[in-house]
């Protein structure tokens, strides 16, 4: 009984290590990519006032 509740929670830990791991992956691909959006929107700027 002890073995088959250690693997039951070692599914658990692998099924939501599956589910955690990409979700953490894109918030940080989205956070990364609004603080270079608003870099490049700068840069823009710049451009266009230095033409």
């Amino acid at each position: 009984m002890k073995a088959l509740r250690t693997v039951a929670v070692a599914l658990g830990v692998t099924l939501g290590a599956l589910i955690v791991i990409p979700l953490v992956v894109l918030a940080g691909l989205f956070v990364w990519l609004k603080l270079t959006e608003e870099d490049d929107e700068e840069a823009l700027e710049l451009e266009q006032e230095g033409i």
